[in-house]
């Protein structure tokens, strides 16, 4: 009986081994079937991936033998796959592989493969196999152990669905994104202004896809310098309280009036809200859309006279991302002047009476002088050039602080361009000036707005203050008065009183 038993042990352990043996064999083997990898994500060139976030859908299961590779579709997504191909729901995993593998020469036929697939998992709320969640100023992402596998990878809040479809077939795999968050563009139809000028502002977008999202922000932020002032229309119309009808058009459609809210000091800050005009023209999903506005600018305008643009938008009210802000520059320039005497540089002239023109033939002719505004040396460009009692003199002081270092007149807010200075009125006691002075202001060709320069008769000022010197001298001859009389008169009396001298000394010795 006890051998009976020990034999019943001894087998009892053989086949608790063998179980133990195989159940370590069949570990390895799955081990060796499931495979992980990394996938890096990176982010198109001149893109980040801030405020973005990264979605991964397995639609494959993928198994590896040295060069051998067996996909057997992923059941989460089976159906979605067989809609976004044109197959039934009832297709088999190999007839939904096969059609994916016809696409290996259609670039395009996979691509819209891959967002048809996207938008209807957004739509249906299907969820992802993995995600990034919300990310920050960054340009690539990792996930990492992922079961190898066919994955679709999404970028959100794109301006339209350009998903990636990649095989993790390996220990590190790349894939490249193609979508691009949105953005705009900013520009101004002039480089440089004038005071009084109305610059017409053009902000460009496209308009991003939707799918998916119940609620969608997208508002545009523009914020102008103490140097402009929002108008109505390209005239100048001026602006009335704080709602300001901006243009919105589509392409080359027809053009529609959209209201924006003004906001903070002097309502210098504009707010267009397009986030339910997005929604509704999703018909139009990637295309560009044009944004059209006025600004004047004023009396405070100044060399760095600008004005910036942002984006806000998102899909999560929480998580709003806000773009770089694009900043468009309209300088305007001064022109300034040291009126002193010749060879006394250090002088300051007062009392030189000046005009400005935009032509020598103006110059020439004293005609359509620029209107200023200012006195004591300091003057501006009149914003309105045409009217009554206009003024067209400029006086310069007797001091070289009052106004600004090393000068004594100032005119603020030219653009680019030649001008034509002409002396009307020279000190009392000076010569003015024969002729008119070319002065030419150019505009900075770097990013830095205060590289511009002026010239003088074509010649640089490397102070940018422009040098203008009087003469003065002594009286000349004149007629019709003394003149010389008085020098002959005194000449003959000296001779007469030689002569009586002569006489007298030769009687006595007679």
């Amino acid at each position: 009986m006890r051998k009976v038993k020990n034999s019943i042990k001894k087998m009892m352990t053989l086949c608790l081994a063998a179980i133990m043996t195989l159940a370590m064999a069949t570990t390895a083997f799955a081990a060796d079937r499931i495979k992980t990898g990394n996938l890096t994500v990176n982010v198109n060139e001149g893109n980040t991936l801030k405020g973005q976030t990264i979605k991964v859908y397995k639609l494959f299961d993928l198994s590896v033998s040295d060069t051998h590779y067996a996909y057997t579709v992923n059941a989460d997504y089976k159906n979605a796959i067989a809609t976004a191909l044109g197959l039934s729901k009832e297709a088999t995993s190999e007839q939904l592989y096969n059609k994916l593998a016809e696409y290996k020469e259609n670039p395009s036929g996979i691509q819209k493969f891959a967002n048809d697939f996207t938008a209807a998992a957004l739509k249906a709320g299907t969820a992802e196999t993995g995600t990034s969640k919300k990310l920050g100023e960054v340009t690539e992402y990792k996930f990492e152990n992922l079961d190898y596998g066919y994955y679709l990878v999404y970028q959100t809040g794109t301006k339209e669905i350009q998903s990636s479809l990649v095989s993790v077939d390996d220990v590190d795999v790349t894939v490249n994104l193609k979508g691009q968050a949105p953005s705009i563009d900013k520009t101004a139809n002039a480089t440089t202004v004038e005071i009084g000028q109305v610059v017409t502002y053009t902000i460009k977008g496209t308009i991003p896809d939707t799918t998916g999202y119940d609620k969608y922000t997208y508002k545009i932020h523009d914020t102008l310098t103490e140097g402009l002032d929002f108008v109505k229309d390209a005239v100048g119309t001026a602006q009335e309280g704080t709602s300001y009808n901006v243009s919105v058009k589509i392409g080359e459609g027809q053009a529609e009036t959209k209201a924006a809210t003004l906001s903070g000091e002097n309502n210098r800050i504009m707010t267009l809200d397009l986030s339910e005009w997005i929604r509704n023209n999703q018909n139009s999903k990637g295309q560009e859309f044009t944004v059209t506005y006025y600004a004047k600018v004023n009396a405070d305008a100044v060399v760095q006279t600008n004005n910036s643009a942002h984006l806000e938008y998102g899909n999560d009210p929480d998580n709003i991302t806000t773009t770089t802000p694009d900043v468009v520059t309209t300088p305007t320039y001064p022109v300034q002047i040291h009126k002193l005497i010749k060879d006394q540089q250090n002088s300051y002239l007062a009392g030189a009476i000046f005009r400005l023109y935009r032509s020598e033939e103006d110059a020439n002719n004293n005609q359509n002088a620029i209107a200023v505004t200012g006195s004591n040396g300091t003057y501006t460009v009149d914003p309105e050039q045409v009217g009554d009692n206009k003024m067209y003199d400029m006086e310069s002081i007797g001091d070289g602080t009052t106004v600004g270092t090393g000068m004594n007149l100032k005119l603020n807010g030219l653009a680019e361009g030649s001008y034509w200075l002409v002396e009307t009125q020279a000190p009392d006691g000076y010569n003015k000036l024969t002729a008119p002075v070319k002065i030419t202001i150019t505009k900075s060709d770097t990013t830095n707005v205060n590289d511009w320069t002026i010239k003088q008769n074509d010649g640089v000022v490397d102070d940018k203050i422009i040098d203008i010197e009087n003469t003065t001298g002594t009286l000349l001859p004149e007629t019709g008065g003394m003149g010389t009389v008085i020098f002959t008169v005194i000449a003959v009396v000296m001779i007469l009183g030689i002569a009586v001298s002569f006489v007298i000394s030769r009687r006595k010795r007679a």
